[in-house]
Parts: C-alpha cells; structure tokens; sequence
C-alpha cells in the first residue's frame, strides 16, 4: 500500500499571498472552515462509499466516534495522519484520492478576493492593472462598467442604498480618471443587448447614460461591442474584464456586487479569455454596436416624451 503524505503548509498561508496583501485573521479563519468542511463532506462520503459507519470506521481511524463526527462535519480538522489512515482505510478510487490529498492540501496560491465590504480594496489594485495594460476588454451582461457610468446611472443602481452612493460615486470617478490619460489602454467594452434595454434611473437617465457611451467609442480608444438578442443564448464567464500587459502576465477581474478577484495564474485567466473570444465573435460589429446604442438611446428618450 503506498504512503500517503499530505501537508498543510498551503492552508497555513494566506490565500493571497502573492497579491502582497495580508488577509485578516477572521478571514482567513473562514476560508479555513469552508476549505474543510468540503473535505469532511469527502471523506464522510468514501467511507459511506465503503460500507462502514462512525462506529465501525473511528476504531480503525485512532479515534472516537464522536470525533470522527465532529471531523466530517468541520468542527474540528482533520490532521494530515488522519486523512492518510482514511485514505488507507477507504481506499477510494484513484480520482477520488487525488481530489482528498488536493482538499487536504488547503486552498491553492493564487489570486486575490474580496468579499462584501471590503472589494474597495481592489479598487488601487485594479487602477494600477488598468494604468499598466497595454488593452483591456470587459464584458457585462447587467450593466454598464465602472469605468463608463454617469453619476445618475451609477446613483440608480444603489436606490435603495443611499448611504452607498457617494462611496459609488467616488469609486466610479477614480476608475475613470484612466480615460483622461492620453497613454489609456485600448479598450473593449462587451455588452449584452439586455443592457441597453433596461431603463436604469429612468428613461431619461438611460438615455444619458447610452449618449455618454456612444461618445466614448467615437472620441477615445473605446470599442463598444454589443450581443444583439438575435445571437441567443452564450457562455459567460459573468462580469470580467482582461487586462494585457507588456511582458507581464495577462490579468483578470471577476466582479460583481457580492465579491472580487483578481487572476493571473494562465490557468485561471485562459478560459475566461476563450470565453471573450467566443463572446466577440457573436458581437456586432463596432459601427453596428454604435448604431445600436444611439438607436436604443432614441427610444428612451422616445419614452421620456422628447419627442413623438
């Protein structure tokens, strides 16, 4: 029977280690619960898998029963021996061991998450990206991006979080002080049609907010790709946006009102840049996208009573 050797050297590091920035204790202490409650749930399920109970399963453990339970459902950790005399005990198959020495491992390196309350800490970080990339493609199927809001659309979206709008707003500003460099990044901007469609603050607000990015992508180095509902359905790889950078790895931004992460493992960032290929050969053309933009902005304005 081979040894099995597993360490914990990985849950002991912060998750975001390489993103240079230290994880609070708290958090930490959470991914940690999480991290093992998976690898209890696997465990309890090799052993059911081999026919054996707590009862029957604990002895041949080293342990009691009852801390056998309190591992399986995450009250306390399994400890390396302990996973390698289950391993032993169970023998699972051979994906299944690989997945348990994996979730034994702790929580791989790479990347940098932020949950509620603090994704304005990615806010630098992203500047920084954003300032350094040589282009950048962004892709949202329920609004406008950060960095092509107007004050009233990005107000509308927090109507029932007043207390949050000017942090928004402040948010929204810095991000789009990139705009104002002449030295700004090529950008695409993916949007699925669903977007232009929704009277975000009202059909006047709308109306505003689709001028302000059909100037963009006629005066700055923004392209504007819509997904006309023709196309149907796609893969999305949810808020993002790729940002190239010279002789650097390619970075990743996953967002969204809950959370965000910055990738730039190619393992991480290569299927969500396959994903924004696949989306942009289904995209309307630039002068296409823009003329779908103006032509949504028409009638906006068209319900706001501009004109008949």
């Amino acid at each position: 029977m081979d040894e099995v050797v597993i360490t914990t050297s990985g849950a002991e590091r912060p998750w975001n280690e390489s993103g240079g920035v230290k994880v609070k204790q708290d958090r930490m202490a959470t991914d940690l619960r999480i991290w093992h409650r998976v690898l209890g749930m696997a465990l309890a399920q090799c052993r059911r898998d081999c026919g054996l109970t707590t009862r029957q399963a604990a002895p041949r453990l080293g342990m009691s029963p009852a801390t056998l339970n309190r591992s399986e459902n995450a009250a306390r950790r399994f400890e390396p021996a302990e996973v390698g005399a289950a391993l032993a005990v169970y023998q699972p198959t051979r994906t299944e061991r690989a997945r348990i020495v994996a979730l034994a491992q702790g929580p791989r390196e790479g990347g940098w998450w932020e949950v509620p309350g603090t994704v304005e800490a990615h806010d630098g970080a992203v500047l920084a990206v954003d300032s350094a990339a040589r282009s950048a493609l962004e892709f949202s199927a329920i609004g406008i991006p950060l960095v092509a809001q107007i004050p009233q659309y990005t107000r509308a979206l927090r109507w029932n979080r007043q207390g949050e709008v000017e942090a928004a707003l402040t948010r929204a500003a810095r991000r789009q002080r990139v705009l104002l460099r002449i030295t700004q990044p090529d950008r695409t901007i993916i949007l699925d049609e669903a977007v232009l469609r929704r009277p975000v603050g009202g059909p006047m607000a709308m109306a505003l907010q689709l001028r302000h990015l059909a100037a963009l992508a006629r005066g700055r180095p923004v392209t504007v790709r819509v997904i006309p509902f023709k196309e149907g359905g796609y893969r999305s790889p949810g808020s993002c946006a790729v940002y190239r950078i010279t002789d650097r790895p390619t970075v990743v931004h996953l967002w969204s009102e809950a959370a965000s992460g910055l990738l730039d493992a190619p393992c991480d960032t290569q299927a969500v840049e396959e994903m924004l290929a696949d989306l942009l050969s289904i995209a309307a053309s630039p002068n296409e996208s823009v003329d779908l933009v103006a032509r949504f902005a028409a009638d906006h304005e068209r319900t706001a009573g501009l004109y008949p």
